[in-house]
């Protein structure tokens, strides 16, 4: 069966090649064909998932700004100077234009119209919008992927994204459950399974939902509390792609299969805390230094590139193998929103401590830790669930588990805004300074790339001053703490 799906993949890219200008359809009139929905998915998924793990994107802005890893070859992404804007144009004139083009198809073939192949294609656009509209805020959306119709696309509200996004996934899990279609091909994630589909729907709505918990607070709970029946319930059900680590192009995006990794050091705010606290999945997310075999990690934001590597913990050989899971949401990150739900006094189905001490196994079992009853019993007398703390102890639990998603787990850091258990700071400033004047502590998003900028000037200039300014320090609409 993988043999298969990676033949398909294979076809699919062959046929989808090249960069996309933002605003072009995803057809080519030189083509004798048009290109199958079957490869746009395929294509679509692969694409969307190596640019959430893409050695800039996530490993220099994501995984930074979340405080995992600290750069030793560069250290300018620590303080908070980004160069490489390519998160965006990559996304919108990828994985978006292939996932538009499918429902493009049908509307030129409408007797071939497939009902949950649409499904499936908007689900995975609202992950992907989603992406961008917590890192971007106001952003391109109903006016966008029009291709020559529309080449200068208004910037809608950052709010009203989401609310489009929430709706959307909500119809198209009425689509996967009352209608009869024709199997959906293409589908490398999940085979082709409806239900797999709406469990993830209904994944992706949690997440957004309880993003939103604290400036859409009612509209929040009707919806965590409707999703949170029917979503992932076990590790079996995490959604990734399958990257299996053999050829170049089937291989987690960062990968030391070819030579050694030497850009990143694990740094002292995830090596220190997870000593503090023993916890077991520190020999998977790190390895000991070279010279003295402990762990030691780097203090994150030094300008420097002292100490050298070998007396670092790198990441650890599972995060940089090319057979590494390309995570888009687990059951972990599903029992934490659940846990933070139960704590907000959410109706979801169990009571906050037994969902956090769910959340801590399923890490722990996505990761390959083989846990007993023993060793999780002992590990939450190290991190017990305190309800009058329940922001930081499942901010920092929730924070471990989304380890390698650096996108999710640094939006999670602004939401939140949480500490260690004991109240101490979990995380640091920059320990060089910052290198951007209006951020001395965390960017709150990306600046609009500049080609953006002229290209779609009138639109992305109302943008900015409607969210507040263009730059790092201004804050998405959810983000009150």
């Amino acid at each position: 069966m993988k043999s298969k799906v990676w033949l398909l993949l294979s076809a699919a890219l062959i046929l989808i090649t090249g960069c996309r200008k933002f605003e072009q359809l995803n057809t080519d009139p030189a083509r004798p064909e048009e290109a199958d929905p079957r490869y746009l998915l395929s294509s679509a998924e692969k694409r969307a998932t190596d640019l959430m793990y893409h050695a800039y994107y996530n490993g220099r802005i994501g995984m930074h700004c979340a405080q995992y890893w600290t750069g030793t070859d560069k250290t300018a992404e620590s303080r908070y100077l980004f160069t490489d804007e390519g998160l965006w144009s990559g996304l919108y004139s990828g994985p978006l234009m292939d996932l538009q083009e499918i429902s493009n198809y049908y509307e030129r073939h409408p007797s071939e119209r497939n009902p949950h192949m649409v499904a499936v294609a908007e689900i995975l656009k609202c992950w992907i919008f989603h992406v961008l509209t917590d890192v971007y805020i106001d952003i391109p959306f109903s006016q966008a992927l029009q291709g020559d119709a529309n080449q200068q696309p208004a910037f809608d509200k950052a709010q009203d994204v989401y609310n489009s996004l929430l709706g959307s996934l909500q119809g198209q899990i009425n689509v996967l459950k009352e209608t009869d279609a024709n199997a959906v091909q293409g589908d490398i994630l999940g085979a082709g399974d409806k239900d797999y589909w709406i469990r993830f729907a209904n994944a992706l709505r949690l997440r957004i939902a309880m993003r939103m918990a604290d400036v859409q607070p009612d509209a929040a709970r009707q919806v965590i509390e409707d999703a949170a029946g029917n979503t992932l319930t076990s590790v079996s059900q995490d959604v990734f792609f399958p990257y299996n680590g053999t050829a170049a192009s089937s291989r987690f995006p960062y990968n030391e299969a070819d030579r050694p990794m030497v850009e990143f050091a694990a740094t002292s705010t995830l090596i220190d805390y997870m000593k503090k606290v023993n916890d077991p999945r520190l020999p998977v997310y790190a390895r000991p230094d070279v010279n003295t075999k402990m762990f030691r990690g780097k203090v994150y934001g030094t300008a420097d590139n002292s100490p050298a590597l070998d007396s670092l913990s790198k990441p650890g050989a599972l995060p940089y193998s090319a057979s590494m899971k390309g995570y888009i949401i687990t059951y972990a990150e599903v029992a934490f929103i659940k846990a933070e739900a139960a704590a907000r006094g959410m109706n979801v189905g169990g009571n906050a401590a037994s969902l956090y001490e769910d959340g801590i196994k399923a890490s722990m079992e996505q990761w390959g830790v083989k846990t007993t009853d023993t060793l999780v019993a002992n590990y939450l007398k190290r991190v017990p669930y305190t309800a009058g703390g329940w922001k930081d102890v499942i901010g920092t639990q929730k924070w471990l588990a989304l380890y390698m998603q650096g996108l999710q787990a640094w939006m999670e850091r602004l939401r939140l805004d949480f500490r260690q258990p004991d109240g101490t700071p979990l995380f640091i400033k920059p320990a060089s300074g910052t290198l951007d004047p209006l951020v001395p502590d965390v960017p709150q998003r990306l600046n609009y790339p500049v080609a953006t900028l002229s290209t779609n000037a009138a639109n992305a200039s109302a943008a900015a001053q409607r969210i507040g300014g263009d730059t790092k320090a201004t804050r998405n609409w959810w983000n009150i703490q």
